[in-house]
């Protein structure tokens, strides 16, 4: 299989989404990843967050899902088909969600194609008129900002991932 040029950044919610149900657009985003048909971008503060809250025990109580050892062994196998930067250099001012900036950080420095979220805060940055939605498209100008069932769903037949 040739090397696939898309380059992911995966928010936290879709760790989470991909967990609870493997068979979503978001599981699958995340075993295309896992089969190296994508390369997934990893920083240190994105693994400390995934670890954080696939680890939160509200949400593994609610979600029995999450308190599997798979969980652990999937977030391991991601550091080795992925590209880790230690630490963003780059930094990058989000007032609407700070808690975001390291997720758009990971994006700026690694170069992504594709940053996949359920948040519209980020959603809103491929046609925002802010300040930090105009900064982002100058630095990144082919970066998607998309949901997990539209790239699914748009590269669905070139990928063959059903």
């Amino acid at each position: 299989m040739p090397p696939n040029p898309f380059r992911l950044v995966l928010d936290t919610n879709i760790l989470v989404r991909a967990f609870i149900n493997l068979g979503s657009d978001s599981g699958r985003i995340l075993q295309a990843c896992e089969k190296r048909m994508f390369v997934p971008l990893l920083s240190q503060p994105v693994l400390r967050e995934y670890r954080l809250i696939l680890g939160d025990p509200v949400l593994c109580s609610r979600y029995p899902q999450l308190d599997r050892p798979e969980v652990a062994v999937s977030l391991e196998r991601l550091t080795y088909v992925g590209d880790v930067y230690r630490r963003a250099r780059e930094r990058f001012n989000f007032p609407r969600d700070p808690n975001d900036s390291h997720l758009i950080e990971l994006a700026i420095v690694g170069r992504a194609t594709h940053l996949i979220s359920t948040d519209d805060d980020l959603l809103s940055l491929t046609s925002g008129s802010d300040d930090a939605a105009r900064r982002l498209r100058q630095r990144l100008p082919n970066l998607k900002v998309t949901t997990p069932h539209d790239f699914f769903n748009r590269h669905r037949d070139e990928l063959d991932l059903d």
